[in-house]
């Protein structure tokens, strides 16, 4: 391993290794575990969630680990640097502060491993594990990011149940975008084309996670035509536009992708004016997922919403 990775990590006294990633070894204990496992327990959702919880960390789906923060920080790099088809995606990850400490959230990262099918949640040994847990607010935004990555977790497993459980949410949300984008007029057949084109997404492009089939996607996109109200050389266009920040998305780090996302400024905006019209509040995480991504708007929703979809989700995941 390089030494340069080993000289970010500090490790504390009486902790294990509980998991490697990219050859680099990560350390947990059974006290952080427990405390996590109680800190779940004494929040809103985690009460509802607590005994699958529990499960996951004893079966080591989801794996607490102490990490430094220059760690925390390589690993938010790369895992956000990986959205073309590499092992992780990184799917919430907090603000991080600089030195010296101002609030213990400011040093977590958690992340979900679509191969080895677990979720790795990071958190800085520049804390002890009594303070990680010791606020109320610190507890829920931690089990709030964790659902939202168990909701990933979810539909990388059940993939037929997540979409068949899901239905209504993501009809409506891409009626609501591609509605907007391509000025689509209402049919009594739009309902089936947006079914299949949000199928498509999932089935062809997140769960394969491996370069976008452009021409299948132009494909898709023209069957909204005859419901458009623009002609066709507007709806070319238009259709060209989507492929094109799908493409840019899918294959760069965000940071990188920024200074090129003005042209597409009219379809990034109804990715997030779609969450207030369906679900009644944008999420606090960014909107750029959800292009390509239908996993995306249900865990958006699972940010703003925890009702009995969502909790039968979650407790079917293991």
């Amino acid at each position: 391993m390089d030494d340069n990775i080993l000289e970010l990590f500090a490790l504390p006294i009486g902790l294990h290794q509980v998991r490697v990633i990219n050859n680099i070894p990560l350390y947990g204990s059974q006290t952080l575990n427990d405390k996590f496992i109680q800190a779940a327990s004494e929040t809103r959702r985690g009460k509802y969630i607590f005994s699958t919880i529990k499960k996951m960390v004893d079966q080591k789906k989801i794996i607490p680990c102490f990490a430094d923060q220059g760690l925390i920080s390589h690993f938010r790099r790369r895992i956000s640097k990986d959205t073309s088809g590499g092992l992780m995606r990184i799917l919430r990850s907090l603000v991080f502060a600089t030195k010296p400490i101002q609030h213990p959230l400011d040093y977590v990262l958690a992340f979900y491993d679509f191969q080895d099918d677990n979720i790795t949640l990071l958190i800085s040994n520049h804390i002890s594990d009594n303070k990680v847990f010791e606020s109320s607010v610190a507890n829920t935004a931690i089990i709030n990011s964790l659902t939202h990555e168990m909701m990933h977790m979810f539909s990388h497993i059940q993939p037929n149940k997540f979409i068949n459980l899901f239905k209504d949410e993501l009809n409506s949300y891409y009626t609501y975008v591609l509605t907007k984008i391509f000025k689509l007029k209402d049919d009594k057949n739009l309902k089936k084309e947006v079914e299949q084109f949000y199928k498509f997404l999932f089935f062809k492009i997140e769960m394969i996670n491996t370069n976008v089939p452009m021409s299948e996607m132009l494909t898709r996109l023209k069957r909204f035509q005859k419901f458009s109200k623009l002609n066709e050389e507007e709806f070319t266009s238009v259709s060209v536009d989507y492929m094109k920040l799908t493409r840019l998305l899918y294959t760069n780090d965000l940071a990188d992708a920024i200074p090129l996302l003005t042209p597409y400024k009219y379809i990034i905006t109804q990715l997030y004016s779609a969450y207030k019209e369906t679900f009644g509040r944008v999420p606090s995480k960014g909107c750029t997922q959800e292009l390509y991504f239908p996993s995306e708007v249900i865990c958006g929703y699972s940010d703003v919403r925890f009702d009995g979809k969502i909790k039968r989700a979650l407790t079917s995941i293991i």
